[in-house]
């Protein structure tokens, strides 16, 4: 590696260099108070795209996610904007996307958000290995009180799914897309928004109104793709999970444990299976 001096940084291939970087950030986009960075997704209603105050000038940091309508449909781009600007803005929780700027306003609605440092749940189920069962109940248990404090609110995430979860290095999770979040008790809608895999048969239906239940449905589904996924030292540890999955999956809305209940069932068998995770016949010794 060339040695870095005062006289290198101002040579003037330096000099040039130095230019041609600024004049390329001048010439990105600027959205409200914000200066667009390169795309990083893009679906049917929305683009993500890196941003950065449009005061930083010259910043490598790019610390800053701005999502605009993308597409033909202009009226369901824009419903998506608000509906996920005005349900951040009356949920917080550290397991809950935050919204730090919006304007539904102009020909180019937007949000911005943080950029959240991590891989996606569903990254962690195709490409890393299997993670311990206490570790997948963790994950998931984040989840489930991301979904509390929503539905505590009288919100509904809508589309709960390992792709619209965020897995930080440390483990924390964040529940993210917020676009399809609609307000507990709204009319039926006979415009599917969700994902089939992990919908439940209401949604699909179109024929119920919006409940909190539904939530739990996927949850439970994403539940059980984790427990296909983790090592288990004994089989056994299994067996309570999975009752708690038929019940979150159960056909009925009604039948259906809430949040709540979730996050403190979760609780309990995680930190039940961390115990037999570091000793491995102490569940057998029970059941003897």
């Amino acid at each position: 590696m060339p040695e870095v001096s005062p006289k290198n940084l101002t040579s003037p291939k330096a000099l040039t260099r130095r230019k041609n970087q600024t004049a390329t950030i001048n010439r990105r986009p600027i959205l409200g108070i914000w200066r667009l960075g390169r795309a990083i997704h893009q679906s049917d209603f929305s683009e993500l795209t890196l941003a950065q105050p449009a005061d930083a000038l010259g910043s490598p940091r790019w610390d800053y996610v701005l999502r605009r309508g993308e597409g033909g449909n202009e009226m369901e781009s824009l419903r998506q904007i608000r509906q996920f600007t005005t349900c951040a803005t009356q949920v917080f929780h550290p397991n809950l996307v935050a919204v730090l700027d919006a304007s539904d306003s102009g020909s180019s609605p937007f949000l911005v958000m943080p950029r959240l440092e991590g891989t996606t749940m569903q990254h962690h189920l195709d490409h890393q290995p299997p993670k311990a069962l206490p570790v997948g109940l963790w994950l998931v248990r984040q989840v489930s009180q991301a979904l509390e404090a929503m539905h505590v609110a009288g919100w509904v995430h809508g589309d709960v799914k390992p792709e619209n979860v965020m897995v930080g290095s440390t483990g924390h999770v964040t529940l993210i897309d917020l676009g399809f979040a609609e307000r507990i008790h709204s009319a039926p809608n006979r415009l599917f928004r969700g994902t089939p895999e992990y919908a439940a048969p209401e949604s699909v239906s179109g024929q119920s109104v919006t409940l909190p239940a539904s939530d739990i449905f996927s949850l439970g589904r994403m539940l059980w793709r984790w427990m296909t996924k983790v090592n288990v030292p004994n089989e056994l540890q299994l067996s309570p999970v999975a009752e708690l999955v038929e019940k979150m999956i159960a056909e009925s809305p009604n039948d259906r444990p809430t949040a709540a209940h979730i996050s403190r069932e979760l609780l309990r068998l995680e930190i039940e299976s961390l115990g037999c995770h570091i000793e491995p016949d102490r569940r057998s010794r029970r059941a003897a």
